[in-house]
């Protein structure tokens, strides 16, 4: 079993970064407001944007991520896996900050501690935001094949499960 640097064992909301804590606290609330006037905070994460399931804990899957030049992606709605899992972790990846499209990553923790990766190309929010809101121009097979590219480049097994 894993555990913390004080000996305790780890739980799903010791390994969350901060982002990703408020962002489970708050978008819940913002969804309820948001959905009676058609918007949204939180969604149903589409199974065709499944990358891979890399076996690594989450904390190596984000330091991953950082050294591919993502950022944690704090405006990203929470998504929720069809088995109830929520996200354990938005990420973005742009060419600019004024780049029109951006990659989107979301992470789900498994039982077993490993990480399955999501992704999608979209509008960026800086640049677009109504496109990016309305998931015009979205595109999962663009995204899903990316990002497998981007691991692989990197040499960062994943496995398709």
């Amino acid at each position: 079993m894993a555990t913390t640097t004080d000996g305790s064992p780890t739980t799903e909301a010791s390994t969350l970064d901060l982002t990703t804590r408020v962002r489970r606290r708050v978008l819940p609330a913002l969804h309820r407001i948001k959905e009676p006037l058609g918007g949204y905070a939180i969604c149903r994460q589409h199974p065709n944007e499944y990358v891979g399931t890399l076996k690594r804990g989450l904390d190596a899957v984000r330091s991953t991520l950082e050294s591919m030049a993502f950022e944690r992606e704090p405006i990203a709605a929470l998504k929720v896996h069809d088995d109830g899992r929520l996200s354990a972790g938005s990420w973005v990846r742009r060419e600019s900050s004024l780049a029109t499209w951006q990659l989107h990553v979301t992470l789900f923790r498994t039982d077993s501690g490993a990480v399955e990766v999501f992704a999608h190309r979209e509008y960026s929010w800086l640049r677009h935001p109504y496109k990016h809101y309305t998931q015009d121009g979205w595109d999962i097979h663009g995204g899903v094949e990316r990002m497998r590219s981007l691991l692989s480049d990197r040499g960062v097994s994943f496995w398709i499960e």
